[in-house]
């Protein structure tokens, strides 16, 4: 337990390295600008292929015509 006393205190003296070098200068901390543009398109990209169905069987499935009735 001692070893991690001394190791929370030695981060407490030191700081924890977040701080700002220039923060005594009066002048607020540059922030980082955005490189994203959007909407992100691809056009270069060609168009996704759509899987055609293929039949299960090779012969004709005949369906009974439904009795309209109700």
């Amino acid at each position: 337990m001692t070893i991690f006393a001394g190791f929370a205190s030695a981060v407490v003296a030191l700081g924890n390295g977040n701080g700002n070098a220039s923060a005594g200068s009066g002048e607020a901390a540059p922030r980082p600008q955005s490189t994203v543009r959007y909407p992100i398109r691809f056009d270069d990209a060609p168009p996704p292929r759509i899987a055609q169905p293929r039949p299960t069987v090779s012969y004709p499935v005949r369906f009974p015509e439904a009795e309209v009735s109700r």
